[in-house]
């Protein structure tokens, strides 16, 4: 014989799996959201590098060029490059730069983030004789830098080559071979 609260479970458990269908059906949708917006975008990418297959130049660009090599003609492999960079600079591919500039913002605020993390984690096990203010201070400055490179869409060359962070470390080194031997 079948009761009443068997009709209440049952009942119940349809109810969960209709949310649960509620909850697969949302997730699919923005996946295929998604899924259609990495379409667009690699479209427009193919279209734009299709169409650089068959670039022709502009009559400015070519006149700059001539301009270029027979400024150069006592030297014709710099004379060449002279002309082959304006035209190089004169193709324009904006959906490209778009997409690159993307791709580097989020590989710096990864970049940013690890060596936030880094620094937390060194701290949290023992590897750092520094006080807790100090290390947060460096923390929050490190991690500053996003903000700081999301206003500033081109950061200094130097600032993203590591090379400042580099010298200080070889500097730091020497002193401490120095502070070693005395």
């Amino acid at each position: 014989m079948v009761l009443a609260s068997d009709y209440a479970e049952l009942e119940a458990k349809c109810a969960a799996l209709a949310a649960d269908n509620d909850k697969a059906m949302e997730s699919l949708k923005q996946g295929d959201a998604v899924v259609k917006l990495a379409h667009e975008k690699f479209s427009v990418l193919a279209a734009e590098n299709e169409t650089l297959k068959y670039q022709e130049p502009k009559l400015a660009a070519m006149m700059s060029c001539l301009d270029a090599f027979y400024a150069e003609d006592d030297v014709p492999e710099r004379a060449m490059m002279a002309a082959y960079n304006i035209l190089r600079k004169s193709v324009g591919t904006p959906a490209t730069d778009a997409f690159l500039a993307e791709v580097r913002a989020s590989a710096r605020n990864e970049g940013i983030n690890y060596a936030a993390s880094r620094l937390a984690a060194a701290f949290n096990h023992g590897f750092l004789d520094k006080p807790v203010s100090e290390v947060l201070d460096v923390t929050r400055m490190i991690l500053s830098a996003k903000e700081d490179l999301a206003n500033n869409p081109l950061p200094a060359d130097d600032g993203l080559s590591g090379e400042y962070a580099e010298k200080s470390i070889e500097e730091w080194e020497t002193q401490l071979r120095k502070g070693a031997k005395s």
